[in-house]
Formats: structure tokens, C-alpha cells, sequence
């Protein structure tokens, strides 16, 4: 007595079997392929003349709110975050920038607060403050440092 009706030998349904893991494998690899995350442009980096001040500049996308940032560290450990977000979606989002300041083995975050950003609209996000850190190891950061700036959603 047969288990199945398929009228096929196990040899062939194996065969198909193994054609469909192998379609599916393909299928599989190709989405988590075209799935790899998008990151955000390159960072500009402009140390001031007098070398009080370094600039990091860029720009970022996510979900289809995309913005520019500038984000200055200055030598007496202050530092600002200029940003945009535009928001070209339906319906309105929070928004907030992150940057993750790096240099040698050290980094320090900082972050503007969330702001609403409503459908089809632009807003501006700042933020500023002292961080002992940024002061103490200034000359390495105008140096050798490096900034990574994203913008959130949610």
C-alpha cells in the first residue's frame, strides 16, 4: 500500500524535492542580499584655521526621512549639533539625530531630543553642551578623530 497518490518514484520526488531547497535557498540568499542595510554618507571632516573647532559634516536617510547634520566640537569642550529632517511620508514621525564621536580607543555620544516631524514638512533639531571628555583630549579629536552621525526614527 502506497502512502501518497503522486503516482511519482522517490527517486523523482526526491529530485524535485531537492530543486525546490534549492530555489528556496536561492530565494532566501537574494532577499537577505538586497536587504543589507543602507548607511549614511561620508562624513566631511574641517578642522577651523585657528584649530578651536572641528566640523563633522553629513548628510542620512531612514524610511524616507532624510536630513543633513553638522556637528562641531570646539577646543573649550562644548559642542553643537545643527540638523534638518524632512519628512516626505503621510503621516508625521519623531525624529532624532544621534552622532557617535570617535578617537583612539575613546567615543562619546551625543543626541539632539526627538522632535514631531509632520507629513510633507522640514523641521530643525539642535542640541548643545559642555562634555569634559571632548575638552581634556581635543588635539587627538582634531587629529585623528572621526564622527558618525545618524538620523532616528521613533
Amino acid at each position: 500500500m502506497r502512502l501518497d497518490n503522486t503516482r511519482t518514484s522517490g527517486q523523482a520526488r526526491t529530485r524535485r524535492g531537492l530543486a525546490l531547497l534549492i530555489a528556496t535557498g536561492a530565494g532566501l540568499g537574494s532577499l537577505l542580499l538586497g536587504t543589507v542595510p543602507a548607511h549614511a554618507n561620508a562624513t566631511t571632516k574641517h578642522v577651523a584655521a585657528d584649530g578651536m573647532s572641528v566640523q563633522f559634516k553629513t548628510s542620512d536617510s531612514s524610511h524616507k526621512v532624510r536630513g543633513n547634520i553638522t556637528f562641531t566640537v570646539n577646543a573649550d569642550g562644548n559642542w553643537r549639533i545643527d540638523a534638518n529632517a524632512t519628512n516626505p511620508r503621510p503621516a508625521g514621525r519623531n525624529v532624532h539625530w544621534v552622532c557617535d564621536l570617535s578617537w583612539d580607543a575613546s567615543d562619546v555620544r551625543h543626541s539632539t531630543g526627538k522632535k514631531w516631524v509632520p507629513r510633507k514638512s522640514t523641521r530643525t533639531l539642535t542640541a548643545a553642551a559642555y562634555d569634559p571628555f571632548v575638552q581634556a583630549d581635543f588635539a587627538t579629536i582634531a587629529a585623528r578623530g572621526t564622527a558618525d552621525c545618524d538620523i532616528v526614527i521613533g
